[in-house]
Parts: C-alpha cells; structure tokens; sequence
C-alpha cells in the first residue's frame, strides 16, 4: 500500500460526528489503538483543530489537532497534503497515526514511542518525554475507562 493511502485512507473533510470513523481507520491503518491516538490528541491541543504551537528553535511549529510538526510537510507534500489540510480533524488523526507508526517502528510498541510522538527520535530530553506520557497514559486510561463502561451506561438507559 503507497503512503498516501495509509496516511489518508478515505476522505478529508468530515464533520464532527464522523470522528469516530476518522479516529478508527487512522489507528488501523498502523495498527494502534485509537483510544491511544485521542489521548495523544488530547494532550497535544485538548481536541482544538486550530491549534498552533510556538515557533520551536529549528523555526518548525507543531499544527492542528494532533500538532503535527512542520518538519513533516517536505514529506507529506509529495502526497499532496500542505499545511492547510493539518487543520482538517480527520487528516491530522491520520498523519498523526503515521507519526507515531514511525516511531514504534523505531522504539518498538511501549511509551518511548510516544515520547518520541512529543519530542521526536532524536531527543535526549527524557524528562520532557515522561511528564509527557505521564499525561498522556492518563489520558487513555480515561478514554479506556469511558469505552468500557459505554455499553453498560446503554444498557441502562434502555432499561428505564
């Protein structure tokens, strides 16, 4: 499969309510769990798709809902997705996914991964990158929690 279609997968602009779907394949496409790329999210811009981070000391930014960083865009450009699209909720679940696909291919499936998704593969800054999976273990743990007790909430409601 070429890389645009993992990193893309089905289409770009969806409203809200089709997140679900956008967060589901972006964490199929590569194999992890979406409730991990939410609380990534989470952490990164607390669900805004405007975000914009600081300009970082490389001159890079970190943009939209999964603060993509703009070192990024040479490679993404040659699949035709630019610096607007990361602003699109469901591209940047996708590119997001990829991201971090990238770093569990280096640093295996465990936290380091996501620390890398924070401070990418290079950084020595590992204090940073545990506060940073701190959060974001709490996170999914949340988005765990809620997705184990939906159905018995349903379950509930029905009953009344």
């Amino acid at each position: 499969m070429c890389f645009a279609a993992r990193v893309l997968g089905a289409g770009f602009l969806l409203p809200a309510a089709a997140w679900a779907t956008c967060w589901d394949e972006a964490g199929r496409g590569h194999g992890i769990d979406p409730l991990l790329l939410k609380a990534i999210a989470w952490k990164e811009s607390r669900g805004w798709t405007g975000a914009v981070g600081p300009r970082l000391r490389d001159g890079n930014r970190a943009l939209g809902l999964m603060q993509i960083n703009t070192i990024h865009l040479p490679s993404l450009a040659r699949f035709g997705i630019g610096r607007e699209q990361l602003f699109d909720a469901c591209t940047s679940q996708k590119v997001g996914a990829w991201v971090l696909a990238n770093c569990i291919q280096r640093f295996g499936a465990t936290w380091k991964a996501v620390g890398c998704y924070y401070a990418g593969p290079a950084s020595t800054n590992h204090s940073a990158q545990a506060a940073y999976v701190r959060d974001v273990q709490r996170f999914y743990e949340g988005y765990r929690w809620q997705a184990a007790a939906a159905p018995a909430r349903l379950v509930t409601l029905q009953g009344q």
